[in-house]
């Protein structure tokens, strides 16, 4: 399916579609630099998650993707680290992720906020 840029959406919109993404996605991709840094957030939490892979990610010289199953852990770390997408601080907002199913990417966010949606053909 193709992704569509959504733009800015109203946090009550936000939390509707993540959850709703969170419940149809079977893994999820983190991406932040190899090292620490305001791109980091969350970092940590997510390496320790059971059964995530990390490697070097290309979208980035020096970075890394973590990968890992969307178990009942993954998904509240989603819901407890991404609350809101309209107003936040750097250093406390995941900077690029994706959620996938089947091997497909449902939801990518990037840069903080840059929003996109799979959409029906």
């Amino acid at each position: 399916m193709p992704l569509r840029y959504l733009g800015p959406v109203p946090d009550d919109q936000w939390r509707v579609l993540l959850t709703e993404h969170l419940d149809r996605a079977d893994e999820f991709r983190v991406h932040v630099p190899d090292g620490d840094g305001p791109l980091s957030f969350g970092r940590q939490e997510f390496e320790v998650l059971p059964d995530v892979e990390v490697r070097p990610w290309t979208g980035m010289r020096d970075a890394i993707e973590i990968t890992g199953p969307l178990t009942s852990a993954a998904r509240e770390l989603f819901l407890q680290l991404e609350p809101t997408i309209e107003t936040y601080v750097v250093e406390e907002k995941l900077w690029d992720y994706q959620l996938v199913r089947a091997g497909v990417v449902t939801l990518h966010i990037g840069d903080f906020q840059d929003l996109l949606v799979d959409v029906e053909p």
